[in-house]
């Protein structure tokens, strides 16, 4: 029995230290030496789950990514298939993308540090380590801007596009939510408001994404 479960073991661990270790230190610059010394495993185990640190850089990412792109899918999937023109409404769009985003940070607080850190590293990173992971963007970045499109048939995709990273912006915002001294808002913010903390960053997205073109559609496509 224990020879089944001690893979699963060590291959969380991994994923567990090599994030820890990214979002402290930086992904470029942390080592495979790095990852086995403070797992206290030997380097075999991460060719054997992994194969390469290009591989389970991606890992590391999809475990995060992964629930929360699966999810906004699947709110997409539903809001289509609930329309009998299979075009949503903008508000409807925009709360399924931010909502699985929403929920995480405000369920799993204790996670929030080193995720944000994480994300931040590969934001500040090389070029090369931004490709790994990007790919694991692209599906729902196409299906939610196709959707905005449809919604949105006044803004040209260019404008579109910045609006959705926009949206991207915001996200870090709820992530992070550091608070606001008491002495220049006048009260205490409460964060664990989940549907409160939801309703207002989708109804000023919205806005956001109603406000008046500042690009002719006819003109760029």
């Amino acid at each position: 029995m224990n020879r089944k479960t001690e893979p699963i073991d060590t291959k969380t661990r991994l994923l567990e230290v090599a994030e820890s270790l990214f979002a402290a230190n930086g992904i470029s610059t942390t080592s495979l030496r790095n990852i086995i010394a403070k797992a206290g495993v030997n380097i075999a185990a991460i060719h054997y789950h992994f194969g390469s640190k290009e591989a389970l850089v991606q890992a590391v990412f999809a475990r995060r990514l992964g629930p929360i792109n699966r999810e906004r899918l699947r709110l997409l999937d539903e809001l289509e298939a609930s329309q009998a023109n299979g075009v949503p409404g903008l508000e409807a769009i925009v709360a399924a993308f931010i909502e699985p985003v929403t929920r995480m940070r405000l369920s799993e607080p204790e996670k929030q540090e080193t995720i944000l850190k994480l994300f931040g590293q590969l934001m500040v990173d090389t070029d090369d380590v931004f490709g790994l992971v990007s790919q694991q963007f692209e599906e729902t970045g196409i299906r939610f801007i196709a959707a905005l499109q449809l919604a949105l048939p006044h803004l040209a995709k260019r404008e579109l596009v910045w609006r959705f990273r926009f949206m991207i912006g915001a996200l870090h915002t709820i992530m992070k939510h550091p608070p606001l001294p008491k002495a220049i808002i006048g009260f205490t913010e409460d964060e664990h408001d989940v549907k409160s903390v939801l309703r207002k960053v989708v109804t000023f997205l919205v806005a956001g994404f109603q406000a008046p073109a500042t690009e002719d559609v006819a003109e760029v496509k």
